[in-house]
């Protein structure tokens, strides 16, 4: 038999001879390992919590320096103007192709379909008034 072979077996064997009192002490040295792991395990939940409130109070701290800063002021003008741009642009040219296909806006066809129940309000109210 290999080495390896015969130390496994001598540990079986001493799982089978082992005395009482042995297995008690190993009893009660897992039964404490587990309270160990325990508490290491809520430990470390609970400072992976705290770490995470301290980075997010960092960057939000960070963020709030960045934007005093003239160049990342400039940025978010730049920006802001760019998308007032971009919609302008976009607006005009749906209008183009409205105006193309000769189709009305969709603010517009509510307008008229106001004006629509309203005349035939109108129109309901006088065929019901009796003709002179």
């Amino acid at each position: 038999m290999s080495e390896r072979h015969t130390k496994s077996t001598d540990w079986k064997k001493w799982g089978e001879f082992r005395p009482e009192w042995a297995s008690e002490g190993i009893e009660r040295i897992n039964t404490e390992l587990e309270k160990w792991s325990d508490k290491i395990q809520t430990r470390s939940h609970k400072f992976r919590k705290e770490s995470q409130k301290r980075i997010e109070k960092g960057v939000a701290q960070i963020q709030t320096e960045l934007r005093k800063l003239p160049a990342v002021k400039r940025a978010e003008a730049l920006r802001e103007e760019l998308e007032t741009r971009v919609q302008t642009g976009v607006e005009a040219g749906l209008d183009q192709v409205y105006t193309r296909l000769n189709l009305a806006r969709l603010e517009e066809v509510k307008k008229l379909e106001k004006k629509i129940a309203a005349l035939n309000k109108k129109l309901r109210a006088m065929e019901e008034q009796p003709t002179a």
